[in-house]
């Protein structure tokens, strides 16, 4: 891959793994969380995006916050599609691409800790991470939250 991976990069890759894009040079994130669209924004500018060019849009309490950049877009695409082969090891890289996830679309409800719309191959990294899944849950979640505790926004908000 000739990307070169950095821990933002991963981080909005989790994030665009879990949150269906408008269009293919599109990088964005729906959420109601503030803490969440603030630090979308913060990875963004470190990215080197121009403040002028993140859009936040707020329809009934839900904030759409995008930004167009057709080659940060396909890098993100690229990793997605790869990651089970990117993200192997228990690392900063593999760490953000989590936390992103979570924070895109992630909840801990009833004792237990869900990622809505998981796919396969985030199973496959999910366990050859060491961390297990059944369906959209994550059944060892002290494993999970200790990887991502540092990165997580959402994390960092409920048990900060």
């Amino acid at each position: 891959m000739p990307t070169k991976l950095t821990p933002q990069l991963c981080y909005l890759a989790g994030i665009v793994s879990k949150t269906r894009q408008g269009e293919r040079s599109m990088v964005g994130i729906n959420t109601t969380i503030d803490d969440v669209v603030e630090n979308f924004v913060e990875v963004a500018l470190k990215m080197g995006i121009d403040t002028k060019k993140i859009m936040i849009e707020d329809v009934d309490g839900v904030k759409h916050v995008y930004f167009f950049h057709s080659k940060l877009a396909k890098q993100i695409r690229e990793i997605v599609e790869k990651q089970t082969r990117i993200f192997k090891y228990n690392n900063e890289f593999s760490a953000n691409f989590l936390a992103g996830m979570f924070d895109s679309s992630g909840k801990i409800s009833r004792g237990k800790l869900l990622l809505s719309g998981m796919s396969t191959a985030d199973q496959v990294v999910l366990e050859n991470l060491g961390i297990h899944t059944h369906q959209n849950s994550i059944t060892n979640i002290k494993a999970f939250l200790d990887m991502i505790k540092e990165k997580s926004v959402i994390f960092k908000m409920k048990m900060g």
